[in-house]
């Protein structure tokens, strides 16, 4: 097995923020609750769980879009990606990246067949192999 890419440090702040998100959640939650308790109209009630809840929604697709790592074995690709709880693994032939592009905003844009929304890796993790990276499924990178 080849780690192409590993990015624990980032990870680590990334559950803090998540950490951060559902604490945050949890007092519009409770906010919700007086409202009720307190006789406020359903709509101001529905307006401060969605605001709750709104948090939780976008860690959950930025989660499963942010790589923790990514390793090459024999005749697959391990990606690892951030999960709210805990991590995911995927596991899919190199044949399925369908595009690594390096946008300028400093960070690996990488698209797999099957998932609508891209893998996103951070050029400032621990260790980094563009070359490797952009190399996967045979694909040079493609500069935006």
């Amino acid at each position: 097995m080849t780690v192409l890419y590993e990015n624990r440090a980032r990870a680590k702040r990334a559950r803090l923020s998540i950490l951060g998100a559902v604490v945050w959640s949890i007092g519009w939650f409770y906010w919700a609750h007086v409202l009720s308790g307190g006789g406020a109209q359903s709509g101001a009630i529905a307006i401060v769980i969605g605001v709750g809840l709104l948090p939780l929604v976008v860690l959950h697709f930025y989660c499963n879009a942010y790589v923790v790592r990514l390793a090459r074995e024999d005749d697959e690709v391990a990606i690892t990606t951030l999960g709210l709880i805990g991590n995911r693994l995927l596991r899919l032939p190199p044949r399925a990246v369908t595009e690594v592009t390096r946008p300028e905003a400093g960070g690996i844009i990488v698209r797999v067949a099957g998932r609508r929304m891209p893998l996103l890796m951070d050029l400032q993790a621990e260790h980094v192999d563009i070359e490797a990276i952009s190399a996967l499924g045979g694909r040079e990178s493609k500069k935006d």
